[in-house]
């Protein structure tokens, strides 16, 4: 067996720097090679003085040189305050405005109308959760809340799904008194305040309180008149004052200024500076009528918005004002000391959504 492993001076210096470097496969290999076990091939090196060359030391890396640490200077943050689960009563504003019941377009009928109404419902009900406890809900109806009659100003015959008297007694009425009391169960009272539009306008040589729109509240006054919190506040002119929390706000329908380049910003804002000034002053000021949103500063004190419509696909929007809003209507906080706080935009049909997937968010 030990007749194959080298012999010679030469050949068995060979054979220890084989034996120096080789890893253990390559001396198991190397032994068989010589007919040897692995044990036999180590000890016949031991025995001509083979060894194992020492593996070469890793030297460590150079340690980092340490870093002194500058601390920043104290930037004495302001405790987050604890509310304890506790939030300021605030009263809040629903606007409604321009239903047009009775109105038919391409994207809105009667059926429509009682499902939007339904879904804005739901989502004024997730907002008084959100931010109770409120007090007073103040629903400001804006006019136009019916379609009306009058071929001069949309009524006709393809564009009218139905009379006065049906918009009025079986639609208008019925659900606006359905979403009073629904309301009602998620705040302490209800105060309703009502201006009239221009649609409920019937005949030039009628008085200016024969409007359809009077006939709407009045109706509400009636149907909801022995409901305990529950405030009916017709017009007696184009506008009302509300005071809310001793906050002042301006109603009217906004019909009053005239624009021939789309929404009456600048028409609106002098009026506004006109009223204010008649008035005594006011904080906020509320409109419908252009069926888009918009809003403006009066003065430095007192803003206003236009608020959007309920219909949809009205040629009267695109023609004159050059654009057409989603179906959406607002709704706001206010606070006692700091007047109007949270705002929403509540679209009242999904379809109109660009996100889909978030229709059901606020």
């Amino acid at each position: 067996m030990e007749a194959k492993f080298p012999q010679g001076k030469e050949a068995q210096e060979k054979e220890k720097k084989f034996y120096a470097t080789a890893t253990p496969i390559e001396v198991i290999e190397r032994a068989e090679g010589l007919g040897m076990t692995p044990h036999s091939y180590r000890n016949r090196m031991a025995d001509i003085g083979g060894h194992k060359a020492e593996k070469p030391k890793v030297e460590s890396p150079p340690e980092e040189a340490k870093i002194e640490y500058v601390p920043y200077p104290d930037f004495k943050i302001k405790p987050f305050p604890a509310s304890g689960g506790k939030r300021d009563k605030e009263d809040m504003g629903l606007v409604l405005t321009d239903h047009h019941v009775g109105r038919k377009t391409e994207s809105y009928d009667s059926k429509i109308y009682i499902a939007r109404n339904d879904y804005l419902l739901g989502r004024v009900m997730r907002v008084i959760d959100l931010h109770r406890p409120i007090g007073t809900l103040h629903i400001f109806i804006l006019g136009d809340m019916v379609q009306g009659e009058d071929v001069h100003k949309g009524s006709n015959v393809d564009e009218t799904e139905f009379g006065v008297w049906t918009q009025i007694n079986d639609y208008a009425v019925p659900t606006l008194s359905r979403q009073i009391l629904s309301l009602l169960q998620g705040v302490e009272a209800v105060e309703v305040w009502c201006v009239w539009g221009n649609h409920g306008i019937y005949a030039r040589e009628a008085t200016r309180q024969a409007n359809w729109d009077n006939f709407v509240y009045k109706g509400l006054e009636v149907a909801l008149a022995k409901q305990k919190g529950v405030t009916i506040h017709c017009p007696t002119q184009f506008y009302q004052l509300a005071t809310i929390l001793g906050w002042r706000f301006f109603l009217i329908h906004g019909d009053q200024a005239r624009s021939n380049q789309g929404i009456p910003l600048f028409a609106l804002r002098r009026k506004y500076q006109d009223w204010y000034a008649y008035l005594n002053g006011f904080d906020y000021a509320y409109s419908g009528h252009w069926h888009t949103w918009g809003a403006d500063q009066i003065n430095s004190r007192a803003d206003y918005q236009i608020a959007p419509p309920l219909v949809t696909g009205d040629s009267w929007a695109l023609e004159v004002v050059g654009r057409a809003s989603s179906p959406v209507q607002l709704v706001f906080g206010v606070h006692p000391k700091i007047g109007r706080s949270f705002e929403y935009k509540l679209l009242t049909d999904p379809k109109f959504s660009i996100y889909q997937e978030n229709k059901d968010a606020i």
